[in-house]
């Protein structure tokens, strides 16, 4: 009976210590992996604050940068027509703990054939999900300080396939291809995040970084922590058991 017994106790130690490691390397691996996030968001901020160090360029100084710059962080000045019978309203968007939507639309510079999809901010949503914000959009020539967000459009979202009937329509996530097909207009391969106060239009709140370094490393140092507990526990659980044994 006394060999069953330690038998028993003896698979149950085992078991706690391999649920003990695996909780370990998982903290320890989160932790390291918001270790790499943090260290990512300085090197994207580092890279902004140097390439706004050129101050508010011009659609055409943008334009004549070299092709192999990521223009991500780029402030320009855009000068040019709102295309008002082209625009989207991006779900899901959060503003001061408020529902609303993210209003797109195109935005064609002087003297160039193509237009740029702007984000022109943060529209309230109406009570009901079958109503959508009126919009008003500005006529004539338009004028708007911007920053320049390219590649990985997705992740801001901007893509309803399977809308159907006529502009403007509720959208779900950014892809360009879609809405080039949708326009027939020609588009260049960035978007334009409106910068500065909000208006009766909408209310600018893009951020290039929503969650700072620090945050990242803090959130490295919590997982460490937990790691670190767990380890102290089954330390204490081990000799307190071995302790009643005896």
């Amino acid at each position: 009976m006394q060999v069953v017994l330690r038998h028993k106790q003896k698979l149950s130690s085992i078991i706690t210590i391999c649920m003990v490691v695996v909780v370990v390397l998982v903290c320890v691996r989160l932790g390291f992996w918001q270790l790499e996030r943090g260290e990512k968001k300085q090197q994207q901020l580092t890279a902004i604050a140097q390439i706004q160090t050129h101050g508010v360029m011009s659609w055409s100084q943008l334009l004549n940068l070299p092709k192999q710059w990521n223009k991500t962080g780029v402030l320009v000045e855009l000068k040019g027509t709102l295309l008002s019978e082209h625009y989207w309203l991006l779900d899901n968007q959060v503003y001061n703990g408020q529902v609303g939507y993210d209003l797109l639309a195109l935005l064609k510079p002087n003297n160039d054939m193509r237009a740029v999809l702007v984000n022109l901010g943060w529209v309230r949503a109406p009570l009901s999900r079958d109503i959508l914000p009126t919009v008003v959009m500005p006529q004539g020539e338009f004028t708007v300080k911007a920053q320049i967000k390219e590649n990985n459009l997705s992740s801001f979202t901007l893509e309803d396939k399977t809308a159907s009937g006529d502009l403007p329509k509720r959208i779900q996530s950014i892809d360009l291809s879609f809405i080039k097909s949708q326009t027939n207009i020609p588009l260049v391969n960035f978007m334009a995040y409106r910068q500065g106060e909000g208006d009766e239009m909408a209310i600018p709140h893009y951020k290039a970084v929503v969650m700072s370094p620090q945050k990242h490393n803090a959130y490295a140092l919590q997982w460490f922590l937990i790691a670190f507990s767990c380890v102290v526990v089954a330390i204490f659980a081990s000799k307190k058991r071995t302790k009643n044994e005896k």
